[in-house]
């Protein structure tokens, strides 16, 4: 009687009151799994420092961000695709999801081989992934696997089961760091790409079972009731318009590594990638609460300005002052992984901890234009931003070295995200004040 009582009351207050509602409880997921993923990671590139050399650090991260940018492109948009109509699905749900898996599959494999045919034309470096049959089989495999790893947390997320995902991160994190130690004595060379994509091909079974046999049941059942018709055309509409956006996203990012390994060498990228990645996960927290603002607005489009402007009020308030500590504490994280880091990217890591705060407002945006099926404005605004990043980062590494892309992100993220905030998501906020049938200054919502 005591516990239920306990449960009763505990019911009742703000805070289980705010967890309970899915726009919140599927962001906070999310960004519970961005956390855990971060945490380990940190842990994960700092045992990689100290167990392998700066060099190999260097050509693993290319590699991995060769390998993630690749399976981007293979997944072909269609995690996005599940996020916005899945909710709605009913039991068409299994088929849409199956059909993702196999399309991505496929094309994982075509697009990893004519990646790796074509190396010596746009990766010179990375050549030695093709030096044995066994390298390119395991290269891509890890992009198939990868791709498949991604696609089933969309479906997590649409399925309003987002609380899994952090479990999950959080285990492939954990075994990634065991074996990571493991595999430094044996594999002093490719240890950190083996570490990466063995966990992830292990725990794709067991995450699917649980997807097709016992979320995607409890999914059916939840919505049967409010289930759209799935029109093949708009599908495709959807899909390729969004393609485009989501490569010019993944680009921006996961071709970094690939530039500076080739612009300034391995020893260079290895100080660039671990700030990066400490960044990357702060992306994350705005890029989260976006996709759960797409899940719930795409379920119920009346409350869609409101569900927009808490999701933006809620990652400031989150962000701030994770920026602050970076801004203060930038020095000493990155000495955590040995002074040279610290001494390379400290500059480099602050500048891109604050370009965070501006795309905040570019994730809510695309988040926003997915539900209104204006796709393309995501793939504009995607473009430009891409554009801006990676050529202003191509042409400022050898004049400022890693320090010239913290500056070219907040530059651009400034510039993209304010534009947006001040056109596009203004009436979020803000709605005209009427005074005598006529609108005359704006007012907060």
């Amino acid at each position: 009687m005591g516990f239920l009582k306990t449960k009763r009351l505990l019911a009742g207050t703000p805070l289980i009151g705010h967890i309970s509602m899915p726009l919140y409880r599927n962001g906070y997921a999310l960004i519970l799994s961005s956390v855990a993923t971060s945490v380990l990671g940190l842990m994960y590139w700092v045992l990689a420092a100290r167990y392998y050399s700066t060099d190999v650090v260097g050509l693993n991260s290319a590699i991995l961000s060769a390998m993630l940018f690749l399976s981007v492109v293979a997944q072909l948009n269609l995690g996005g695709m599940l996020v916005r109509f899945v909710p709605l699905a009913g039991p068409v749900s299994p088929r849409l999801i199956g059909y993702t898996y196999v399309a991505s599959c496929i094309a994982s494999v075509v697009i990893s081989l004519v990646f790796l045919v074509g190396l010596g034309i746009w990766s010179p470096t990375l050549r030695v992934l093709t030096q044995d049959a066994g390298r390119i089989v395991w290269f891509v495999f890890g992009t198939v696997t990868w791709s498949i790893f991604s696609l089933q947390d969309s479906a997590l997320t649409a399925l309003r089961e987002a609380v899994w995902v952090p479990v999950e991160n959080a285990l492939f994190g954990v075994v990634k760091i065991i074996l990571l130690i493991l595999l430094a004595g044996t594999l002093t060379q490719y240890g950190i790409f083996a570490s990466w994509t063995i966990p992830v091909a292990i725990s794709l079974i067991p995450i699917n079972f649980f997807i097709f046999q016992r979320f995607i049941p409890k999914h059916i059942r939840g919505t049967g009731d409010r289930a759209v018709p799935i029109i093949p055309r708009q599908l495709y509409k959807y899909v390729s318009g969004n393609y485009l956006g989501s490569i010019f996203f993944q680009a921006s990012t996961t071709l970094l590594p690939v530039i500076v390994i080739d612009r300034l060498g391995a020893t260079m990228n290895a100080y660039f990638y671990l700030p990066w990645t400490i960044t990357t996960s702060l992306q994350l927290v705005a890029l989260n609460m976006a996709t759960s603002f797409t899940v719930e607005a795409a379920r119920d489009h009346k409350n869609l300005s409101r569900y927009g402007s808490r999701v933006l009020i809620h990652n400031l308030r989150m962000l701030v002052p994770l920026v602050l500590i970076i801004g203060i504490g930038a020095p000493y994280i990155l000495g955590i992984f040995g002074a040279n880091y610290a001494a390379a990217g400290t500059d480099m890591l602050r500048l891109l901890a604050l370009s965070v705060i501006p795309y905040s407002f570019v994730a809510l945006y695309v988040g926003l234009a997915r539900v209104q099926n204006q796709v393309h404005r995501i793939v504009v605004v995607q473009g430009v931003r891409c554009a801006l990043l990676l050529l202003g980062c191509y042409w400022l590494l050898p004049i400022l070295g890693i320090t010239g892309i913290g500056w070219v992100w907040l530059v651009t993220e400034t510039l993209v995200g304010g534009f947006l905030f001040l056109t596009q998501l203004r009436p979020l906020f803000f709605k005209p004040r009427v005074v005598n049938g006529e609108e005359t200054e704006w007012s907060v919502t």
